[in-house]
């Protein structure tokens, strides 16, 4: 074999090789449809569930009733995972990671502009933190980490962790969503924390991961996706002529 048939089997090897590597972190973290390749570096970043939390509870940018909410929603996604691992889940992983995202994109347009710092730090956590719900051995201490902070007084005050402990178990009662009930749900919040008045999504059709046209009930459109910046973006859509 001569040098230059060498060199570009090496060039093939190599190419392969790169794209085995692609693959497989594609695999491991899911297809999200967005790479967010312009996050801001952070001075701490967020690691785990118990740092997010223990992020929102402490930010100024959510208020406090949203705040009991998305205490709620997190319990919620994290069991939901736990059934998915069991075997019991009737929705896909795809649909698990839609949810997911969705949840991320309310925290996400509640403190972009509100709170720089936070916002960075959970830009830069988006997949990470994805990344260890799919591993159930992660996500078993995930659920033993909620479970000891959800009787904890580190959070805003002691009255306002009481009230979570006492209603969180009751917003996990409720009434159980469809999986395209839970998105119209989650893209109304979006919508509406970014000033949109809407009072219901009536239908929204997916373009791509993070990426959806929603019509708001009254006929109003809006696009709702994120950049590679990690910015939930809300904006008018125009309707065909």
């Amino acid at each position: 074999m001569n040098i230059s048939n060498r060199n570009l089997l090496n060039t093939i090897l190599i190419l392969t090789m790169l794209s085995f590597t692609i693959m497989v972190n594609a695999a491991s973290t899911g297809s999200s449809g967005v790479v967010r390749t312009k996050c801001t570096s952070a001075e701490q970043e967020i690691v785990d569930f118990e740092t997010l939390e223990t992020e929102i509870r402490k930010t100024s940018a959510i208020g406090g009733f949203a705040k009991l909410k998305l205490s709620g929603d997190i319990n919620k996604m994290v069991d939901a995972l736990k059934t998915y691992h069991a075997g019991d889940s009737p929705l896909t992983l795809e649909q698990h990671r839609e949810q997911y995202d969705l949840l991320y994109m309310k925290v996400v347009s509640q403190v972009q502009d509100k709170d720089p710092e936070l916002f960075n730090k959970l830009c830069n956590a988006w997949d990470p933190l994805w990344a260890a719900l799919q591993d159930e051995s992660n996500l078993k201490k995930v659920s033993q980490v909620r479970a000891m902070e959800t009787g904890a007084t580190v959070a805003i005050t002691d009255v306002f962790m009481s009230v979570i402990n006492t209603v969180i178990p009751l917003a996990n009662a409720e009434e159980i969503l469809s999986h395209d009930d839970t998105v119209k749900k989650d893209l109304l919040v979006v919508v509406a924390a970014q000033g949109v008045v809407c009072t219901a999504i009536t239908v929204y059709k997916k373009i791509t991961n993070h990426d959806y046209v929603a019509t708001c009930e009254g006929g109003d459109k809006y696009r709702v996706n994120v950049s590679d910046d990690g910015r939930v973006n809300v904006a008018p859509h125009p309707s065909p002529k």
